[in-house]
């Protein structure tokens, strides 16, 4: 009996120190064979999408990851682009070789991506064993933690991620988990549906081509697909139609803005119709939104003229195609002219237009008035139950008031890790001030 005891003892501990043992490794040479031999379908997926139904460019790109190096060379270049088979293709590499490092790391992240947090946070920990420099990891970790309630490993890791000396490093890990992966299929998308004959859709279309969102912080042109689409709207549309003039324009007016030709941008919106000398409004509130902003920057029109003049006109044609882009328009000039924003601006905005932006102005401005147990402020967060900057006014309301605020903090934490929602400038300060207080409240 005794003997038998031993023996399973001495196995488990041989297998114990067997699995301790095994080393993560990092095969970069078979990543690089991977990528050169990926090297022309991946030129065809470049192709493919500009032309393409995107879901089967992905489908034609997913069948050459014959192996789990191709897996992942693959899956990274359909992070941002197509989530499920990004993670389908993460996970196949990673059980094909749990020690790969890189594997580990990538899998880990689409884990992250997809609120497993638990699962997550065990492959963060075994990568940042191996690699413990790579402050992201711990960024990382800090996240997964807080939404596994364990506060004090939240906090531990948050310090080693050193805000003071790694805020942009910090703001760029939060960005590659919670990141906008939609545009590409939104563009497909809006294809889709033109081909079907709603060519209302090219405005969405054309306006996403040339406000293309490289990252939280930063918009650019993506030439490729402004062309090949801005030639199907010519041809769909022709070039006597009214909506294509207003797509050109709008196109022309963007590449002179970046040019510094104001008398160029005065000259096409006067030429077509287009909100100067009382012109119409585009009634695709974010190109009109963005036109607006160029006139008001380049003097072309002042705020307090325009909103005395057409304010009305504005806020009617916002209700009449529920358009939030046209009502933000319309708040804004309220603000700039006014003050502030009405409530009654706000109340629309939220509870018609579903906005979260017209529930925070509406908050602001009873800044005064609100506390911790606030109707309102309850139906707002059943409403946004994502909103980081709701959860803060409720937690600041307890601070207030002299209630705990430590549950409250988390769940503003939990949620300004996945928007920076309370910080105008959109980056981790607020953030970390958050998690100062936190660290004071344990």
């Amino acid at each position: 009996m005794n003997f038998n005891k031993t023996l399973i003892l001495f196995v488990v501990f041989s297998l114990s120190q067997n699995s301790f043992s095994q080393t993560l490794v990092s095969n970069r040479d078979k990543i690089e064979i991977a990528k050169t031999e990926l090297k022309n379908n991946i030129i065809t997926f470049s192709n493919c999408i500009v032309k393409s139904d995107i879901n089967k460019c992905i489908e034609e790109l997913a069948k050459n990851a014959d192996n789990e190096y191709k897996k992942y060379i693959t899956g990274g270049i359909l992070y941002e682009i197509d989530p499920n088979e990004s993670l389908k293709l993460h996970r196949e590499a990673y059980l094909a070789n749990t020690l790969e490092q890189n594997f580990i790391l990538e899998y880990a992240i689409e884990l992250h991506r997809n609120a497993q947090y638990q699962e997550a946070l065990k492959l963060y920990e075994l990568y940042s064993e191996k690699v413990p420099n790579d402050i992201r990891v711990y960024v990382w970790l800090s996240d997964c933690y807080i939404n596994n309630n364990e506060i004090k490993k939240s906090l531990q890791n948050w310090e080693k991620a050193n805000h003071s000396q790694n805020h942009i490093s910090i703001d760029n890990a939060i960005f590659t988990i919670y990141g906008k992966t939609t545009q590409i299929k939104t563009r497909s998308n809006l294809k889709s549906e033109i081909e079907k004959g709603k060519i209302s859709n090219f405005y969405p279309l054309l306006f996403l081509d040339s406000n293309w969102e490289s990252d939280w912080w930063n918009t650019t042109t993506q030439e490729y697909f402004l062309n090949e689409d801005f030639k199907l709207a010519q041809n769909a549309l022709g070039e006597k139609n009214n909506d294509y003039k207003i797509l050109k324009s709008y196109l022309e007016i963007k590449k002179a803005q970046e040019n510094g030709q104001i008398d160029q941008i005065k000259k096409i919106m006067i030429d077509n119709k287009i909100i100067l000398e009382n012109n119409p409004i585009p009634v695709f509130g974010e190109m009109s939104s963005d036109l607006l902003r160029i006139c008001f920057a380049d003097n072309l029109l002042t705020e307090s003229e325009f909103y005395t003049k057409r304010g009305a006109e504005l806020l009617a044609l916002a209700k009449s195609t529920k358009d939030k882009d046209l009502l933000n328009i319309y708040a804004y000039l309220q603000a700039t002219v006014d003050g502030k924003v009405m409530p009654e601006t706000d109340k629309l905005g939220w509870k018609e237009f579903k906005d979260e932006k017209f529930a925070k102005s509406y908050f602001i401005g009873r800044v005064d008035t609100i506390k911790y147990n606030d109707t309102e402020l309850n139906e707002a967060m059943l409403d946004f139950p994502n909103s980081s900057y709701l959860f803060w006014v409720k937690a600041k309301c307890a601070k207030m008031e002299n209630k705990p605020v430590k549950n409250d903090l988390i769940e503003v934490i939990k949620r300004e890790f996945k928007t920076f929602g309370t910080d105008q400038n959109k980056s981790s300060y607020r953030l970390k001030s958050y998690m100062g207080t936190l660290a004071s409240e344990i």
